[in-house]
C-alpha cells in the first residue's frame, strides 16, 4: 500500500471521510493536497499531516465552481508536480420526506454532490491523460444502490455519481485512468450523527449483517486500497463499504440480530 509515487487531491477533505483518507494516504507516503470550502478545517488536516512529517496542501476549494476546481488543481501541481489521485468526497446532504424538498436545497446538494466530481475530474483529467496514470475515487453511498425512505434527493445525486464512474471509467481507462466509487452505509461521524439518533443507529447495526457499525477508518482503508498498485485492474467498480447492509436491506423484515443469535446457539 505505498502511495509514496501519487499525488491526491482530496474534496471535502477537512472533516469527516475527506480527513480520514488524507491522513491515511499521508501515512502512507502520498502528498495531499486537502481541499474544502473551509480552508480554515483544510489547513488544521494539512498541519496535522506536516506535523507528522507528511507533504500537505491546503486549499480553499468550492467545488460547484469551475474556476475554483481549475485553480486548486493547479496549485496542487505547482505544489507536488501533478495530481495523480482526485478523491470527491465534498458534500452538502439534507433528508426528509418529499413534501418538504425545497428547490434552493436541491439545487445545493445537486451543485456540490453531482457537479462538483464532473467539475473535478474536468480539471484533474489533462494531468492524468499526459500522465497515462490516475485514479478518480469518488464518494457514493448504499443509498444511491437501493431505496431507503426520506432520501430521495440525497440517493438521486449518489446515483447520478455512481453513473458517472461508470461512464468516466469508460471514457478515461483508455487513457491509464481508473475511476471507482466507494459506496459506505450510514458511518457515525460530526455529520451524520445529525441525522440519526441512537435508535435509528441501533436499528442501523441489527440490520447490518456483520452485526457492528463502521468507522471512517473502514472507507479511508478501502480508499487506500484503491489508490495503491494492489488495484491497478479495478476500474468502473462500486464498492460497497457496508458490512453487507445493501444486501441484506433488499430484504424487508429481516431481522438480522436474531438471524445471527440463532446462528450462534
Amino acid at each position: 500500500m505505498d502511495l509514496d509515487k501519487e499525488v491526491a487531491l482530496v474534496t471535502g477533505g477537512g472533516q469527516g471521510l475527506g480527513r480520514a483518507i488524507s491522513l491515511l494516504y499521508a501515512r502512507h507516503g502520498a502528498a495531499v493536497a486537502i481541499g474544502d470550502i473551509d480552508v480554515d478545517a483544510a489547513e488544521r488536516v494539512a498541519r496535522e499531516i506536516r506535523a507528522g512529517g507528511g507533504r500537505a496542501l491546503a486549499l480553499d476549494l468550492d467545488v460547484s465552481s469551475l474556476d475554483s476546481a481549475r485553480r486548486a488543481a493547479q496549485e496542487a501541481i505547482d505544489a507536488f508536480g501533478t495530481v495523480s489521485v482526485l478523491v470527491n468526497s465534498a458534500i452538502f446532504a439534507r433528508y426528509g420526506p418529499i413534501d418538504d424538498i425545497q428547490p434552493d436545497i436541491v439545487d445545493r446538494m445537486l451543485a456540490v454532490g453531482l457537479k462538483g466530481p464532473l467539475l473535478m475530474s474536468r480539471a484533474v483529467a489533462p494531468a492524468m491523460r499526459s500522465a497515462r496514470h490516475g485514479l478518480i475515487l469518488n464518494i457514493s453511498s448504499v443509498v444511491g444502490l437501493g431505496g431507503v425512505a426520506y432520501s430521495s434527493g440525497y440517493a438521486a445525486l449518489k446515483g447520478g455519481v455512481d453513473a458517472i464512474t461508470r461512464s468516466l471509467a469508460a471514457e478515461l481507462g483508455p487513457s491509464g485512468v481508473r475511476v471507482n466509487s466507494i459506496a459506505p452505509s450510514a458511518i457515525p461521524n460530526e455529520m451524520s450523527r445529525r441525522t440519526l439518533d441512537s435508535e435509528g443507529w441501533e436499528e442501523r447495526r441489527r440490520r447490518t449483517p456483520l452485526g457492528v457499525l463502521g468507522e471512517e477508518r473502514d472507507v479511508a482503508n478501502a480508499a487506500l486500497f484503491l489508490a495503491s498498485p494492489a488495484a491497478r485492474f479495478l476500474s468502473g467498480v462500486i464498492l460497497p463499504v457496508d458490512g453487507g447492509f445493501s444486501s441484506a436491506s433488499m430484504i424487508a423484515d429481516v431481522d438480522i440480530a436474531s438471524v445471527q443469535k440463532s446462528r450462534a446457539a
